[in-house]
């Protein structure tokens, strides 16, 4: 088989990073900053929103620009299923049984239908529009193999306009708009990775001249949301306006999405032990979603993690508990790193020894 390309994989790999990370700040400082005002920690946390925020468009593009070359794959679509359903059926039985959750809460009819019917319950909202996605990318690709370069630059602008740029200049929401967390923004990606791969875009003929995109999308999504904290708290009407920075539909984060691809993809990672390693690890990356993203430990992991690195002073009372201004900041982000970096490794390994069962189970059923 074919190896993975190791940079795109790392792409994977760093896109997951920033979700846990984005879930971190969510839970540690909230998606809105109306109550911190402006001060370093602030700063910080909408910094490193901004950084991250394009990770759900860049691995959604990163599935566009391979799986438009690829015929459809009900094998694939299968196991991620499995994958799901794993978890969503056992996280819960093992909560219980270490007290954390009431057994009655997991034998809750509405508990096992949402575990039953992960994609159709949105237990991951993020995996109901990529399991849709799956089913329609037959159709997708035939569009995509039909159409010459005009046809698809005029139809992508349209649906841009449509779903990202329109949005992005309104100070008040479209009924239709779902931020991005949606399947027609994920089809609108999907279409954007499929046209990359066919013919790509000439400005980005260097790394340094994506990661540079990235930057700079990123660095504008900063002061952008920083000035918008600033009016929000004097004009009410603004405050919904203040969260629409950091939606995955927004244009600054699209275009920051491509220059992050776009920055990996030239990225020269020569063949060695790095790469191998980065292989090994990227197909685990989905299953820290899973794992962290469920939704019995969604709102407690941040909790156990604190109490997992407080002994050493790594939790969010010493943060806390700093002084104000940049040493705060600084510790800040220490223990964010440390923390984020803890919980993608557990996730990972875990997902791992289950992609060994799975190995194992595949095995044993071909034999039979």
């Amino acid at each position: 088989m074919k190896k993975r390309q190791a940079n795109f994989e790392l792409l994977r790999i760093a896109a997951m990073y920033m979700v846990v990370v984005m879930h971190y700040l969510n839970d540690h400082v909230g998606s809105l900053f109306f109550d911190l005002g402006i001060n370093s920690l602030s700063v910080t946390a909408v910094v490193l929103d901004s950084v991250c925020i394009v990770a759900v468009d860049a691995f959604v593009l990163l599935g566009g620009y391979f799986l438009s070359v690829q015929p459809f794959s009900l094998r694939r679509l299968i196991r991620l299923l499995f994958q799901v359903l794993f978890y969503t059926l056992s996280i819960p039985l093992v909560l219980a049984l270490f007290g954390v959750l009431p057994f009655s809460e997991v034998w809750n009819v509405y508990h096992i239908w949402n575990s039953l019917f992960p994609v159709q319950s949105g237990h991951y909202w993020f995996i109901s529009s990529y399991v849709a996605m799956l089913l329609l990318s037959p159709f997708l690709n035939a569009a995509l193999e039909k159409m010459d370069k005009r046809q698809m630059q005029i139809g992508l602008l349209l649906l841009l306009l449509l779903f990202c740029i329109g949005k992005s200049f309104s100070p008040l929401q479209f009924a239709t708009d779902r931020y991005g967390y949606d399947l027609g923004w994920f089809l609108v990606l999907y279409l954007t990775g499929g046209y990359l791969r066919r013919f790509g875009i000439p400005f980005f003929k260097s790394s340094a001249r994506g990661f540079g995109v990235y930057l700079a999308s990123a660095g504008l999504i900063a002061v952008l949301e920083l000035s918008l904290i600033w009016l929000g708290g004097r004009f009410s009407w603004l405050r919904y306006y203040t969260s629409v920075p950091f939606h995955c539909n927004f244009l600054l984060c699209f275009t920051g999405a491509l220059g992050l691809f776009y920055g990996f993809a030239r990225l020269p990672l020569q063949e060695g032990r790095l790469s191998d390693f980065v292989r090994f690890v990227s197909p685990a990356a989905l299953g820290v979603y899973l794992i962290h993203g469920q939704s019995d430990i969604a709102p407690r992991w941040c909790s156990w993690i604190d109490a997992l690195t407080a002994p050493v002073g790594l939790d969010s009372k010493a943060v806390s508990a700093a002084a104000e201004g940049p040493g705060k900041a600084l510790w800040f982000l220490a223990v964010l790193f440390v923390q984020v970096t803890i919980v993608f490794v557990l996730c990972a390994a875990l997902d791992k020894l289950r992609g060994a069962l799975f190995a194992w189970a595949e095995r044993k059923l071909a034999k039979k």
